[in-house]
């Protein structure tokens, strides 16, 4: 069978990548930064952590305010576009037809955003916050209002206010790249208010550069979840002992995985990856929802949705300001002190913000001849409301676990422990999912396929950004659909280099806080974004009308 001609046009060799230049800075100003952070976190780990505390208290301090009115400002702006006459723009011109079926850009837009993070916090996050509530929220724990406030908070943290800010950065350049014919790049956002200052190369290489680089980080902590969460899988099916050369081993088997996926290309790769998991996804929620508290789930997700709705505006801009706001039962720095909502609510933002402008420009390859209110729907509101029901169902189980389980003593092994909390507190959060997974049927053959998906959501999350960020370090890249392969190995190796150290050095700890770091400054790109694009609406609108 021949090779469909598709698959080789648009898709780069190295020599005419570097006929159309390679961008030095974009490149090197974030190698030099974090291979001045891998050699720091190897040499000194616990300086190194302790200047990564530093560092994150100080921004989260001093500038958390401006994270939850920026995210609540990218919500507002998805609404507007969603309802606005804009809305009925197509990508591409009138004329601009689909490339990928509605399925596939459903399952490649929703496995190349949240994979990973879901299947790592799913569990167990819904249950620290109910045992752990916030002191300021004055809710007692272990309540009814504690198990409801958890997965409201949950749902804030996974659904519509972290997913604008990936639609904003994919909306805005899918616009200016297909409608208003500019370069493939983030600067491109800013073309509708800016113009031609967005291809020159000063601009281009500032935001470019920002974008590289917290992408590198986000990319690294993300891989970071992933390896802790793989290790102790292995650890709970087959005894593998959770050792630094363990982590090393499980690193390069992934790393080597989805730089496999990401030289084969989007419409391989990325498109088969994105497939198998997104329909282990679905198969998972559905097995874990009819063998288990089904009514329980359905009481919880109606009642949390709500409590959800009700106050999502104040909890947007919970910025907690008082020496109170600690967790109830705070064992770490962190938790008892006034940052909560900083390191919880603002972390899960910014976390966000690090992937948001790579992302939405991975997304856009695949929106081309869809409208941008069809964007909004399959990249804002279907894996908002996907996030939702995850949480519910995971987060229900688990909490069903922890208050009832006489009804789970046959099937879960504590290990000793005296609850499933407990159990979490021994052994980490990345061992909570395949533990809840023990109460349903069949669980022995169900926790080697959660180790498979956990594997492959983050595979195909870095398949994707590795393939993205390869095409972006190419000056001319306008027309092109893929990098060539030795670029996308080249970032594919360091974000897995990155996130070994940050996983034996700093563990859950210094990898969120490296992803608060390398997300920050996308804060500020975004809303100035934003706004921009905003004034140039009504600019546009103003002169139609006269």
């Amino acid at each position: 069978m021949g090779k469909n001609p598709r698959d080789r046009e648009g898709c780069l060799t190295l020599r005419e990548a570097v006929g159309r230049g390679i961008r030095p800075a974009v490149i090197l100003v974030p190698v030099l930064i974090f291979v001045t952070l891998i050699l720091a976190g190897t040499a000194a780990p616990e300086q190194f952590m302790a200047v990564l505390n530093a560092v994150f208290a100080g921004l989260m301090v001093h500038g958390g305010w401006l994270v939850s009115l920026g995210t609540l400002l990218f919500v507002v702006f998805m609404v507007v576009i969603l309802v606005h006459p804009i809305g009925k723009v197509k990508l591409g011109g009138e004329d601009a037809q689909p490339e990928y079926s509605t399925w596939n850009w459903f399952a490649i837009s929703l496995c190349a955003g949240i994979g990973t993070g879901i299947v790592f916090w799913g569990a167990a996050e819904p249950l620290r916050f109910a045992v752990e509530p916030q002191l300021s929220a004055g809710i007692p724990p272990d309540s009814r209002s504690s198990v409801i406030w958890a997965l409201s908070k949950r749902y804030l943290h996974w659904s519509f206010a972290p997913y604008a800010c990936y639609g904003i950065f994919g909306l805005c350049i899918a616009y200016a790249v297909y409608n208003l014919h500019r370069s493939y790049a983030v600067s491109a956002a800013f073309a509708p208010a800016l113009g031609e200052v967005t291809e020159r190369k000063w601009f281009r290489g500032i935001v470019d550069t920002l974008t590289v680089f917290a992408i590198t980080g986000g990319v690294a902590g993300s891989l970071g979840y992933g390896l802790l969460q793989i290790s102790s899988g292995l650890n709970q099916l087959y005894g593998v002992p959770r050792t630094t050369w363990v982590y090393v081993a499980i690193c390069v088997v992934v790393v080597g995985v989805y730089n496999t996926a990401s030289v084969t290309g989007v419409d391989r790769g990325i498109r088969w990856l994105s497939d198998k998991n997104a329909w282990m996804f679905l198969i998972l929620l559905a097995l874990v929802f009819l063998s288990g508290p089904g009514s329980w789930i359905c009481n919880l997700l109606v009642e949390s949705v709500g409590s959800f709705l009700s106050t999502f505006l104040s909890s947007i801009t919970s910025t907690a300001p008082f020496a109170d706001s600690g967790a109830a039962v705070g064992a770490v720095w962190h938790e008892s002190s006034e940052l909560w909502s900083q390191w919880w609510d603002q972390y899960y933002f910014v976390d966000f913000l690090a992937f948001a402008p790579v992302t939405g420009l991975f997304l856009i390859k695949l929106a081309r001849g869809r409208t941008l209110r069809e964007f909004i729907v399959i990249n804002w509101i279907v894996p908002s409301v996907f996030g939702i029901v995850w949480f519910a169902i995971f987060g229900g189980l688990a909490l069903d676990i922890q208050y009832n389980f006489a009804d789970y003593a046959g099937q879960i092994s504590l290990e000793g422990c005296e609850s499933l909390f407990a159990y979490m507190e021994t052994y980490g959060n990345e061992a909570m999912l395949l533990k809840v997974v023990e109460a349903i049927p069949f669980s022995q053959v169900v926790k080697p396929a959660v180790l498979v998906l956990i594997t492959l959501s983050f595979v195909t999350l870095a398949d994707s950004m590795t393939s993205t960020v390869a095409l972006m370090t190419i000056r001319d890249n306008r027309g092109v659909r893929e990098a060539p392969a030795s670029i996308k190995l080249f970032w594919g190796i360091l974000m897995g280099a990155a996130a070994l150290v940050f996983t034996l050095t700093g563990n859950i700890e210094g990898i969120k806080i490296v992803k608060t770091i390398a997300g920050f400054p996308i804060l500020l790109l975004g809303m100035v974004m934003v706004v921009l694009f905003g004034t140039a609406l009504l600019r546009g609108e103003k002169e139609q009308k006269k």
